[in-house]
């Protein structure tokens, strides 16, 4: 486990007896798990190879990352000597960190589609890593020191200043097994999922052989294109007079045309598609 991940993502507690595999199995998942995929908790079926058998039921805890907010002062452009020339300088900016970029333990709700071999899933995780949030800042800088002194003029031009809010991040996500008798009083950001007692699998990678959203319904297709006035029957087929009509549609709306199902052009057709694999948002 890199240095990243151990700080990143889990605090592991040494709990010892019945909770060693669990806790193994929680670190094998810290050790492959990639920010954006998703993860697979399965209970072992007859047959499978390298089972856990847990002795009593436990749990998974997961804490989100808590931030502190910081008030920090921007000296757009300093008190200046009102009787001298103060058209002279240079523009400096600034890149600034609004709230550090982060990544958050979430429950994933997975489509029948993405898990037809396996079976339904105890419990889908996915570590999910926060856009930034930046903002730029332009202040004065004045070369000139006498321009500066403002201790003998009678005319002070004052600085211009502004509060920037930014949140910082205190306390990076966690992630750890605990017993019943260590669960305690949630706190805000912290949510629990029960592990009952019984075989189950190791931690696995859960892709989507069918790409990111599900398959778009034929019908509604072709009444997005008829509602556009593009030539085409409602028949819930793709068939070459629906082909054709979704080709001139994308050249008509500038869209590449290798994919007649591409996400962006069902996005202009107005048609909504569910992602097969999709997170918690709280």
């Amino acid at each position: 486990m890199n240095i990243t991940q151990k700080t990143l993502l889990c605090l592991f507690c040494l709990l010892g007896g019945g909770l060693l595999q669990a806790q193994d199995n929680l670190e094998s998942l810290v050790e492959m798990v990639e920010a954006n995929k998703a993860y697979a908790l399965y209970k072992a079926k007859p047959g499978d190879k390298d089972v856990l058998r847990e002795k009593e039921t436990h749990y998974i805890k997961i804490v989100s990352p808590v931030f502190k907010m910081i008030h920090d002062t921007i000296v757009i452009s300093p008190a200046l000597n009102g009787n001298l020339d103060t058209s002279n300088y240079f523009i400096q900016t600034e890149v600034l960190t609004l709230k550090d970029p982060v990544a958050s333990w979430k429950v994933a709700k997975v489509s029948p589609l993405c898990r037809e071999d396996e079976g339904i899933p105890h419990l889908t995780l996915s570590l999910i890593k926060s856009s930034p949030d930046y903002r730029i800042v332009h202040s004065k800088f004045y070369p000139y020191r006498n321009i500066l002194d403002t201790t003998s003029t009678d005319y002070i031009i004052p600085s211009e200043k502004m509060i920037v809010h930014r949140k910082v991040c205190i306390q990076q996500a966690r992630i750890y097994y605990v017993t019943k008798d260590q669960l305690g009083n949630l706190k805000d950001g912290e949510k629990v999922i029960e592990i009952p007692a019984g075989k189950w699998k190791r931690w696995s990678e859960l892709t989507c052989p069918f790409g990111e959203y599900e398959t778009p319904s034929i019908t509604d297709i072709q009444k997005g294109l008829k509602s556009q006035a593009y030539e085409v029957a409602i028949t819930g087929k793709l068939d070459e007079q629906t082909k054709k009509a979704i080709i001139s549609f994308q050249h008509d709306n500038l869209l590449e045309t290798d994919n007649p199902l591409s996400q962006e052009t069902m996005q202009r057709l107005g048609i909504k598609r569910a992602r097969l694999i999709s997170v918690e948002r709280n």
